[in-house]
């Protein structure tokens, strides 16, 4: 008999409020802290964001970085993000008696808060994603093997709402842009960013595809490192779906990533 995962989501651990009120909290959560992107359209202007609370809550539950006061009436976890003022931001819980979920979110707080000063004692553990921070760093010398027919049939309709082209083309394109790619990333290393993909650290390299005269595509080959230290590069993302992914880890400020 299989055993199911466990969910260390949060909308499993708490209620969150409707979907206005949810919103709400996570415009309060943008104005207090450090300005940053945090979307890409009017429509979803806070959908990195989003992401990113529902990301770090889960990571910072897995490893049992949740705080909770001494009645165990409250708990709260580090967002990882800080107030212009360099004050931890927390997302701050207390019990729930009205709803299936043991919790209700109530609030962002910055740890200088009452709401976090007449309950807790210590600020929680940030969530973390390796022990070893060297896999952050791409390895230039590594061999970077590329499947582009597998990349293209798996992700083609991503990279058609992109680039509108023939496919023929695209693949011509593709492996055109990627060994130009690979010369600029053994003279630059920091054109690579880390992301945290299928519970690993793993790298965004960026691939800009000329589809006209006047317009240029960047998308993002996604890449492991193997067993045998190389590097294989198994999807690709748009620019936005990288942003989104690399923003886990940290504040992306390489220019191809933050370029409008």
């Amino acid at each position: 008999m299989s055993v199911q995962p466990k969910d260390y989501s949060l909308y499993s651990f708490a209620y969150c409020g409707n979907t206005e009120g949810f919103k709400n909290k996570l415009e309060y959560l943008a104005d207090i802290a450090e300005p940053e992107k945090w979307g890409f359209s009017e429509q979803e202007p806070l959908s990195i964001l989003k992401n990113y609370v529902f990301k770090t809550f889960e990571q910072c539950n897995k490893q049992g970085k949740i705080e909770y006061s001494a009645d165990r009436k409250w708990c709260c976890v580090n967002t990882g993000l800080l107030t212009p003022n360099g004050k931890d931001i927390l997302m701050i819980f207390n019990e729930n008696k009205k709803q299936e979920s043991p919790w209700y979110l109530k609030s962002f707080r910055d740890c200088a808060e009452r709401d976090f000063m007449d309950n807790f004692t210590k600020i929680p553990k940030l969530a973390s994603y390796t022990d070893n921070f060297e896999e952050f760093y791409f390895k230039p010398n590594y061999n970077i093997e590329i499947n582009t027919d597998h990349i293209l049939d798996d992700n083609w309709e991503r990279i058609n709402k992109e680039v509108n082209l023939p496919k023929n083309m695209v693949k011509v394109l593709l492996n055109g842009v990627i060994e130009e790619t690979k010369l600029k990333v053994q003279r630059n290393m920091r054109l690579v960013v880390p992301q945290f993909y299928k519970d690993e650290i793993m790298y965004l390299m960026p691939i800009r595809i000329p589809v006209s005269e006047d317009k240029i595509v960047t998308m993002a080959l996604a890449i492991e490192e193997t067993d045998t230290h190389q590097y294989r590069a198994n999807t690709i993302f748009t620019k936005e779906m990288a942003y989104e992914k690399a923003r886990l880890l940290m504040k992306p400020e390489s220019n191809w990533l933050i370029e409008e």
